[in-house]
């Protein structure tokens, strides 16, 4: 795993290069260390490298972050899935797209595909912004959640441990730590309105709501142009079709589903799938 890339300008600090290198070998004292080299009144993110080369303010103690620190990546298996439909003149969405790993990467990977990420929570479309202007590569960001229908809805969020949970449905006896109101609008609305060009691939992660987000695409989901979907749901989705209005939907579309191949340890009960068209 590098460490730092030698065209990324400065590497990081040798803080930060001491705490990774403690972090990933385990060793006992880590959080001592951390917080000895990262008081209260200093910046506490670690600034690391992806093995895609991309760099990343992260916070150790969050299960996302702690992926990238210890593997170099978390679920590159989304990032390759949807790789071969990058490039010129294509346009990703990145829905729900968190501190923006997925959003940022491919950007810096494909810096001629136009990136679109879709964050309502406040604190990691901060994030986002700040891990794109690391990168020197431009996001386009939408600070509102994609539903079925236009409004306002209430937002379960983590401050901290596992923000990507976060989520517009709540998981019952998950205790979140903020809730607050974010917009929604339909993707049908964006489109029709011109908030952003349509997308010809799609990084789809919403906690639970997958379903609401693609049938708020309306025709627009079965448009030629758009031609891959990576999506997360239940690990046996193919062979239960449940939930069934999400495997209509995308299969209606003229997509056909594939699950993905976890490439770091990051399994539990959900998968990553890929809908490619024809």
């Amino acid at each position: 795993m590098t460490l730092f890339a030698p065209d990324s300008g400065s590497p990081p600090s040798w803080r930060d290069r001491l705490l990774l290198h403690y972090r990933r070998r385990g060793w006992r004292g880590f959080l001592r260390l951390y917080n000895f080299l990262k008081p209260a009144a200093a910046r506490r993110e670690i600034r690391t490298i992806s093995r895609y080369g991309s760099e990343f303010f992260i916070e150790p103690q969050d299960a996302v972050d702690a992926h990238v620190i210890n593997e170099g990546f978390y679920e590159s298996e989304v990032l390759e899935a949807v790789r071969p439909s990058l490039g010129t003149d294509a346009i990703l969405w990145v829905i729900g797209a968190n501190f923006g790993l997925h959003a940022v990467t491919a950007k810096f990977l494909h810096p001629a595909t136009t990136v679109i990420a879709f964050e309502p929570s406040p604190a990691m479309a901060a994030r986002l912004l700040e891990n794109s202007a690391l990168n020197a590569v431009k996001i386009e960001l939408h600070a509102y959640a994609l539903g079925e229908q236009r409004g306002a809805r209430p937002f379960y969020a983590n401050a901290s441990g596992n923000p990507g949970m976060s989520t517009l449905h709540p998981v019952a006896h998950f205790t979140y730590d903020q809730t607050f109101v974010v917009a929604m609008l339909t993707a049908a609305e964006v489109l029709e309105r011109g908030l952003a060009p349509a997308p010809t691939a799609i990084i789809l992660d919403a906690e639970g709501a997958e379903t609401d987000v693609l049938r708020g695409f309306g025709g627009h989901l079965a448009a030629p142009a758009l031609r891959r979907i990576v999506f997360e749901a239940a690990n046996d989705f193919l062979s239960t079709h449940e939930p069934a209005d999400l495997y209509t939907l995308i299969t209606a579309a003229g997509f056909s589903v594939s699950i993905l191949t976890r490439q770091e340890r990051t399994s539990h009960g959900l998968s990553n799938f890929v809908a490619i068209r024809g």
